[in-house]
């Protein structure tokens, strides 16, 4: 047996290490096998602080994030509501100027896709990693720039509830008259 681990150790020597593939992971968490309580505790005790949890007609929860990553102002965190499954999270920051969270980001996740928009500031920056997709962008409506991690399988599971919860309230509003 011994000569067994003995073969694998050297076959690993020679061939390099063989690591297993790490999944993306946010406060500590895998984003890809994570629920809502799990990941809630993590961004708390981060150091996030809840400003309001969904609920019923609430689709995502909303931090203060600033004690969490320095300079943004807010974290939003949406779940599938059948079975808790992350969707997205949805970092706020007040300055428009993304070029310092890119190189950061370039850094962890390398070479950036970039997507032109209309104007030089309409440019999204996009990295996919273990079927996450993230995402640096600069929305001048609000004069904010957001950093997005989404799991666009579970984000289209949480929209379609959303919308047959829409449609249920507006068919059980059209049901009910006073006459």
């Amino acid at each position: 047996m011994q000569t067994i681990f003995k073969i694998a150790f050297l076959v690993g020597l020679i061939g390099g290490s063989i690591q297993p593939a790490i999944a993306l992971e946010l406060f500590g968490v895998n984003l890809n096998s994570t629920n809502s309580a799990e990941l809630r505790i993590a961004v708390k005790t981060a150091g996030a602080r809840l400003i309001r949890e969904g609920g019923e007609d609430n689709w995502f929860d909303v931090y203060d994030s600033s004690d969490a990553l320095a300079g943004s102002t807010r974290l939003y965190l949406g779940f599938v509501k059948q079975d808790q499954r992350f969707a997205f999270a949805e970092y706020e920051f007040k300055s428009l100027n993304p070029a310092q969270m890119l190189s950061k980001l370039t850094t962890k996740y390398g070479a950036a896709e970039t997507h032109a928009g209309s104007f030089i500031s309409d440019r999204k920056y996009r990295w996919q990693r273990d079927g996450i997709e993230i995402e640096l962008s600069s929305d001048w409506q609000h004069h904010v720039t957001r950093l997005s991690y989404i799991n666009p399988v579970n984000m289209s599971a949480l929209l379609a509830e959303r919308a047959s919860y829409k449609s249920q309230l507006a068919t059980e509003v059209e049901s009910f008259s006073i006459y």
